[in-house]
C-alpha cells in the first residue's frame, strides 16, 4: 500500500490506505469549530487541544469517504467508534460541516428507531450548523423524513445560488427509508445529482444489523428488522459511489457480524472523548483515576429490592428507590441552589426498571405519589410527625450526598433543608416509552428536577441532559451481550461539574457485568487502535480469550442465527451497478485461475458439464467478500457463510478447514435463460437457477445441479451465469450469481445456543 498524507489543517496525519481523499477545511467547518470553542461566553466549550484533536478525527473520517464526485467508485463503509455519551453527535455534525466545505450536496442520517431520536438529531443539526440566529440558513437545508411531496423543495434547494447541502434525517425504519429512496429516484432529482455521491450516516449503526443489540424472539420483530436492513441495501444500490459512515459505541456487532454488503466497514476511526467526559472507568473505580471515588458512585440495590417482573414483582416502592430520589433531591439542592454551579440549572434522574409499559407506569406512579407526599409533608408544621420522620431520613443521607465534596463546599443539614421543598416545587416526572401520551420532547430548562422513567427509548442514543442519578434494577438472568450492557450506560457523559453528586443504583449482578465490560471495552479499543484494518482487528478479537464472546465451541446468537446446512441458491441482481460490479469480480477471478480447473464431463451435454478446483479458504473468503449482494436475505446468507468459514478455519478449531470446492457450472454452454421479475429484481416466482435431474429414461442419470458438490469435508461454492427473460431494456441482460452447499457433517458443529445470550427481561417488548 502506498503511504498517503491526509491534509488535517496543519496537523499532518499519515494513514495506510489504497485511496484516501484529500480533505480541506473551509468557512463552514471553521465556523462550526468556532461555535464549539471554549470562550468567556462558552466556558464549557472545546479547549485548544480538543479542537486540534477534533479536527484530526473529523478529517480522518471524511478522508475515508468517497469524494463528492466519485460516482464511478465502488461504495464504501467506514466505522467511527466512540464511548457512550462521548460526543458522537458532535462528531457527525462537524463531519457535516466539513462535507459542506468539500462539495457534498446531500447527507442522509439514519437517526434511530424512535421519534425522540429523530427529533433530537434534527434539532442538534439546526442548532449547531444553522445557529440560533439563522446565520447559515441559506447553506444548510434540513428535510426530516421527506416524501415525494417534498421533491420540489429539495430540487429548489439544490439549484439555489448558495449551493446549500441538503440534510435528510430519517427514522431507521424500512417505510421511511423507502420513501427517501422514492425521493432520490425522482427523474429530475436524479439528473441534478447524477455526478454527486451521497453520504449516509448511521447513528447507533450496530442497531441496523439483524443479529446485533436488542434481538427479540418475536418473528414480527425479526421481520421488521430484516425489512429495514433490506431497505437500506436497496437505498445504497440506487446511490452510485455512496459512503456509509457508521457511528457506534458498541462496535462488537460491526466487527464480528460480517454484513459484507452493508455493515462490514473496511476502515475505522476511534473518537477521543473531550475534557470533562466521565466514563465507566471512573464510575466503577477502574483505570488511572480509580482511587478518585473508589467506585463509591455505584450503589448496590439490595437483592430483595431488585425488581424482576417474574422473579421479584414488587408490590410497593422499594426503599432503595426512595433513597435514590432523596439523594437526587439533595444533589439538586447542593449543586443548583447551594453551590450554584455555573451552567448547571437542573439535574436529571433516570429510572430504568423494565422493558414493558405496564411496569414502567407502575414505577412512575410510585414516584409521582411519593414526591407528592413529600411535598405535602414539607408544608406541615415543624412538629408534624410525618415531616420530622421525612427530614430525619434526608439528614441521614446527607453525609453520603456530600462525602466527595471539599470541606468548604459541604453544607450543613440546616443550610440545605431550606431548598428541599423548593426542589419538589420545581420537578417533573416523565413516562418515556411508546405510549401516545408519553412525553419524549423535554424542555430541560423548565424544571430544576427531572425524573425520566422508561426502557428502550432511554436505552440507546437518547441523551438525558445533566443526568446525575440512575436507578436501574433491570438485569438479565443469563450471560449478557457486551453491547447490551454498554448501551444502558446513559449515566456516562460530560459530568465533571457535578460528578460528586452523581449516583448509580444497580443490582450486584449488573455491577459485575459492568466491571467485566469495562475491561473488555478498553482491550477492544486498544485492539482497534493497533490495527490498520478491521479485518486484522476481527482476527485479534476472535483469538483473544478475554474478548471472545462465549466459549470456543459455541458461537453466540448475535453472530450467526441460522444453522447452515444443505444447498442454498442466492440472487445477486439488485441493480445494474451490482451486476456490473460482480462481472468485474468474476472475470478477474476466472482469469487468475484459468489453469486450475478439473472438468466433470460424465453427463455428456454442455449444460451438464462443469469444472471445479479446490479454492484456499482465505481466497474463498475474499471472493465472497468482493461478490456483492444488495438484497435480504442473500446478503445475510453471504455474511453467515464468511463467518462460518472463518470459524471453521481458525487455528484453534479441531480440524481447521483449508479449502472449499469451487464449481463453475455449465462453463462452456450457452448462458441459461431464466424468467425475471423487474418489480423485485429477482428471478420470477418459483424460478430456480438450478437445472434439475435427468428424467427416468435418460441414461446419463444426471442428479441435478443441486447435487454437484465436492466431498463432505468442506463447502461447495457454485458459480452460475444467467440470462434474464423479462428484464427492462435499460437493465443488465446477464448476470453471475452463486449457490452454496453446506455439508451436514460441518453444520452439526456450528450452531447457536440461545440460552446463553437472551435477555429474559426482553420477552415482552415495550412496543
Amino acid at each position: 500500500m502506498e503511504q498517503i498524507i491526509v491534509n488535517t489543517g496543519g496537523q499532518a496525519k499519515t494513514k495506510s490506505s489504497n485511496a484516501l481523499q484529500e480533505v480541506s477545511a473551509g468557512k463552514f467547518f471553521e465556523a462550526f469549530l468556532d461555535s464549539q470553542r471554549q470562550s468567556d461566553s462558552k466556558p464549557k466549550g472545546l479547549t485548544a487541544e480538543a479542537i486540534v484533536r477534533f479536527r484530526e478525527e473529523t478529517f480522518d473520517v471524511l478522508s475515508h469517504c468517497n469524494p463528492h464526485n466519485a460516482v464511478q467508485s465502488a461504495e464504501t463503509t467506514h466505522l467511527v467508534v466512540g464511548y457512550v455519551q462521548s460526543g458522537k453527535t458532535m462528531s457527525f455534525t462537524g463531519l457535516t460541516a466539513l462535507a459542506k466545505d468539500n462539495g457534498y450536496r446531500v447527507i442522509i442520517y439514519l437517526a434511530g428507531t424512535k421519534n425522540n431520536l429523530l427529533d433530537q438529531t434534527s434539532k442538534r443539526l439546526r442548532k449547531d450548523l444553522i445557529g440560533p440566529d439563522g446565520k447559515f440558513n441559506n447553506y444548510y437545508k434540513i428535510h426530516p423524513n421527506p416524501t415525494t411531496a417534498d421533491v420540489d423543495d429539495i430540487i429548489g434547494n439544490l439549484e439555489s445560488i448558495n449551493q446549500p447541502i441538503v440534510l435528510i434525517p430519517i427514522l431507521k425504519h424500512y417505510d421511511h427509508i423507502l420513501k427517501v429512496r422514492d425521493v432520490l429516484n425522482d427523474d429530475e432529482l436524479k439528473w441534478i445529482m447524477q455526478d454527486e455521491t451521497i453520504i449516509i450516516i448511521d447513528d447507533e449503526a450496530d442497531q441496523a444489523s439483524l443479529n446485533s443489540y436488542g434481538r427479540k424472539n418475536s418473528k414480527y420483530e425479526e421481520d421488521e428488522k430484516s425489512r429495514t436492513y433490506d431497505a437500506i441495501l436497496r437505498l445504497r444500490a440506487d446511490l452510485p459511489g455512496n459512503t456509509y459512515v457508521q457511528y457506534t459505541a458498541t462496535p462488537q456487532a460491526n466487527i464480528l457480524i460480517s454484513m459484507q454488503d452493508m455493515l462490514s466497514p473496511k476502515s475505522h476511526t476511534l473518537l477521543t472523548p473531550g475534557e470533562g467526559y466521565i466514563g465507566g472507568k471512573l464510575f466503577f473505580g477502574q483505570g488511572p483515576n480509580h482511587s478518585l471515588y473508589n467506585g463509591g458512585l455505584i450503589l448496590q440495590i439490595p437483592e430483595e429490592q431488585v425488581f424482576h417482573k417474574k422473579e421479584n414483582p414488587l408490590t410497593k416502592m422499594p426503599q432503595s428507590l426512595k433513597d435514590a430520589l432523596m439523594l437526587h433531591i439533595l444533589a439538586i439542592a447542593i449543586v443548583v441552589y447551594w453551590l450554584q454551579v455555573d451552567g448547571v440549572n437542573y439535574l436529571s434522574m433516570m429510572v430504568h426498571p423494565d422493558n414493558t409499559k405496564k411496569w414502567n407506569k407502575v414505577f412512575k406512579d410510585w414516584i409521582d405519589n411519593e414526591l407528592k407526599l413529600w411535598r405535602k409533608l414539607l408544608r406541615k408544621p415543624d412538629d408534624h410527625e410525618g415531616k420530622i420522620s421525612l427530614l430525619a431520613r434526608f439528614e441521614e443521607l446527607l453525609p453520603m450526598a456530600i462525602q466527595y465534596y471539599d470541606i468548604d463546599d459541604q453544607p450543613s443539614f440546616d443550610q440545605i433543608k431550606v431548598y428541599l421543598l423548593e426542589v419538589l416545587n420545581n420537578k417533573k416526572v416523565y413516562l418515556v416509552n411508546t405510549d401516545k401520551e408519553a412525553q419524549t420532547s423535554i424542555e430541560w430548562d423548565d424544571y430544576k428536577m427531572h425524573v425520566l422513567v422508561g426502557a428502550e427509548m432511554l436505552n440507546r442514543g437518547f441523551t438525558v441532559e445533566k443526568l446525575a442519578t440512575t436507578y436501574m434494577p433491570r438485569y438479565t438472568k443469563g450471560a449478557t451481550n457486551a453491547d447490551t450492557i454498554q448501551q444502558r450506560c446513559r449515566f456516562f457523559g460530560y459530568k465533571t461539574d457535578y460528578i460528586k453528586s452523581c449516583r448509580v443504583f444497580l443490582p450486584q449482578s449488573s455491577i459485575m457485568n459492568y466491571l467485566a465490560y469495562i475491561r473488555h471495552e478498553e482491550e477492544l479499543r486498544s485492539t482497534l487502535a493497533s490495527c490498520d484494518t478491521l479485518e486484522a482487528a476481527e482476527r485479534k478479537v476472535l483469538l483473544s480469550p478475554t474478548l471472545r464472546p462465549t466459549r470456543s465451541n459455541v458461537l453466540p446468537i448475535w453472530v450467526v442465527n441460522t444453522k447452515l446446512k444443505g444447498m442454498h441458491q442466492l440472487q445477486a441482481f439488485a441493480s445494474k451497478a451490482t451486476i456490473e460490479h460482480n462481472d468485474r469480480i468474476v472475470d478477474a477471478f476466472l482469469k487468475a485461475h484459468e489453469n486450475d480447473w478439473t472438468v466433470r464431463n460424465e453427463f455428456t451435454t454442455l449444460d451438464r458439464t462443469h469444472r471445479w478446483f479446490k479454492l484456499e479458504i482465505d481466497e474463498a473468503i475474499q471472493f465472497l467478500s468482493d461478490f456483492s449482494f444488495k438484497n435480504w436475505p442473500d446478503a445475510q446468507r453471504k455474511a453467515d457463510t464468511i463467518r462460518y468459514l472463518r470459524y471453521l478455519s481458525a487455528e484453534d478449531s479441531p480440524n481447521p478447514l483449508k479449502y472449499v470446492y469451487f464449481y463453475q457450472m455449465a462453463f462452456s454452454a450457452p448462458v441459461r435463460t431464466r424468467a425475471f421479475d423487474a418489480a423485485t429484481n429477482r428471478l420470477a416466482a418459483n424460478t430456480r437457477i438450478f437445472a434439475g435431474p435427468s428424467s427416468e429414461g435418460d441414461s446419463t442419470n444426471y442428479p441435478g445441479d443441486a447435487k454437484i458438490v465436492g466431498d463432505k469435508d468442506s463447502l461447495t461454492i457454485q458459480l452460475y451465469h444467467i440470462q434474464f427473460d423479462g428484464a427492462p431494456l435499460d437493465f443488465a441482460r446477464q448476470a453471475y450469481t452463486l449457490a452454496v452447499y453446506y455439508p451436514e457433517s460441518l453444520a452439526a458443529n456450528y450452531c447457536s445456543n440461545e440460552k446463553y445470550n437472551i435477555d429474559d427481561s426482553d420477552e415482552e417488548d415495550e412496543e
